[in-house]
């Protein structure tokens, strides 16, 4: 549950469960802030329906600006004012565990997909999201400003989508990953919610906090391999043709491989 109060602060609740896929077990409930551009952090056993907006404050504790706000250097670049209608600032996500000093994985995260983005922001492709800048407070990145679209891939495809719909996504979607790899970088995190759908309908992959240059270790992304590699993406993929194929009647992309070439084994 997301929600803003009248004063600007942003308030985003969610229920953690175990893995058990027979049997999840409720673990609590994970508050995570934004009041007067400072971070706070908060968790509480009860459930969401548990709790009032008191409860939620009384549980906030700070996040040092330095666990989750890197620092803004030369190399990048500050965002221009914020418009509503073309720009969505994306905050650092957080955990309880965050708050802890010298803990500072998310905004090393933060700072390696604003490094990624200003190349990206240099050599565009239509199917990348394109960047703005940085949103930069008391010297520190709070903010990445990025294209505002349309949907995501879960949303657009409520709307019903024929097989030519669905080939040209994961046309698009290749496209823009054979222009990433070809500047030697993996995104690492390619699934359908990592995909927005612009105005025109185009395709447009998001979210590269997982991205890295070919062979570097992976901390963040949802790959087996232990590094950033090609083979990351290209498995991303598949699970989005699969994913297009259960929504629609229609078999999508059958001999479509990843790589948009033809297994013939298939």
């Amino acid at each position: 549950m997301d929600y803003e109060t009248a004063d600007g602060s942003q308030f985003s609740l969610r229920e953690e469960w175990s893995d058990d896929a027979e049997s999840p077990q409720f673990l609590g409930t994970l508050i995570t802030a934004f009041v007067d551009g400072n971070a706070y952090v908060g968790k509480s056993t009860h459930g969401l329906d548990d709790l009032d907006e008191q409860d939620v404050f009384d549980l906030l504790e700070p996040v040092p600006s330095d666990n989750i706000f890197p620092i803004f250097s030369d190399d990048l670049t500050q965002a221009p004012p914020f418009d509503t209608d073309e720009h969505y600032l994306k905050a650092p996500q957080f955990t309880y565990e965050d708050r802890q000093p010298g803990r500072t994985f998310v905004a090393d995260r933060m700072r390696n997909e604003a490094t990624t983005l200003e190349l990206l922001s240099e050599k565009p492709h239509p199917s990348l999201a394109k960047y703005y800048g940085c949103v930069v407070k008391d010297g520190r990145v709070t903010h990445l400003s990025l294209a505002r679209y349309h949907c995501n891939l879960v949303q657009h495809v409520q709307v019903g989508l024929s097989e030519e719909d669905c080939d040209r996504i994961l046309e698009q979607l290749r496209s823009g990953l054979e222009y990433l790899h070809g500047l030697g970088i993996a995104h690492n995190d390619i699934n359908p919610e990592n995909v927005c759908i612009d105005a025109s309908g185009h395709a447009v992959i998001i979210d590269f906090d997982s991205a890295a240059p070919f062979g570097e270790a992976l901390v963040k992304g949802r790959s087996t391999r232990q590094i950033s590699d090609p083979e990351n993406d290209f498995e991303g993929l598949q699970l989005i043709r699969d994913f297009l194929s259960s929504s629609t009647r229609d078999p999508v992309g059958e001999d479509f491989d990843g790589r948009g070439t033809v297994d013939d084994s298939m």
